[in-house]
């Protein structure tokens, strides 16, 4: 049996801008070689007010979680910029401090460029996929802008909508509805609800096709800065 010594809120709740869509990011880490606890004695720490949100639990043992602070990942800056107690057996997050530098922001974007260079083919390939595929321009999209706002921005951003905010550069050339059905389509797939209609593969294409062009520029902006 496992130890929880800390579980955090993160994401949208923490962020106070969640909407309807938005489930409840939780951090739980763990006793190191202890493995899990019980997603139940993780929800008994949700305060009632929260209790109606999907639970999202990401796992760390507190040793993964120290060498990510040390290495400086986004991930361990999205956790310092955010991350809001429900719960310490020990003040986890107060001992890690402050993450070192993020410098991995072109090797971030260019993994998240390979992901969605594979998209065209797969549409060819499987037509009748293209919400999923969809769903893959979001997250791809949205990561590259996280990455890219650790440079650009005073502070990195994490919210949704961090493809439209980056400082001293052009909004991802997607309009709102484009980019809210893309979110749809990710939200859907990751919890397994029906996929969201109407959603053809030349659509998803001709999106495809206007990030590319979007994503080679801001690579040129970073190397610039």
């Amino acid at each position: 049996m496992g130890r929880l010594l800390g579980l955090y809120v993160f994401g949208s709740v923490a962020r106070g801008d969640q909407d309807a869509s938005s489930d409840l990011d939780l951090l739980a880490v763990v006793a190191d070689g202890e493995g899990k606890v019980p997603d139940e004695t993780v929800s008994a720490h949700v305060p009632p007010a929260l209790a109606g949100l999907e639970i999202s639990i990401s796992w760390y043992g507190r040793r993964r979680l120290g060498q990510m602070f040390a290495n400086g990942e986004l991930f361990a800056w999205h956790l310092h910029g955010e991350a809001v107690p429900l719960y310490e057996s020990e003040p986890v997050m107060t001992a890690l401090g402050r993450p070192a530098p993020y410098f991995d922001a072109a090797a971030d974007i260019a993994s998240f460029e390979k992901v969605l260079a594979g998209i065209p083919a797969q549409l060819w390939a499987s037509p009748g996929n293209a919400a999923y595929e969809l769903g893959l321009v979001y997250v791809c999209v949205r990561n590259i802008a996280m990455a890219a706002s650790a440079v650009l921005c005073p502070q990195p951003d994490f919210s949704r909508y961090s493809p439209f905010r980056l400082e001293g550069f052009p909004e991802v050339p997607l309009t709102p509805a484009e980019y809210g059905l893309a979110m749809r389509c990710r939200m859907a797939g990751q919890r397994g609800l029906a996929p969201v209609a109407a959603v053809g593969s030349s659509q998803v294409a001709g999106i495809h096709a206007r990030i590319a062009p979007w994503i080679d520029a801001l690579r040129v902006r970073l190397e610039e800065v």
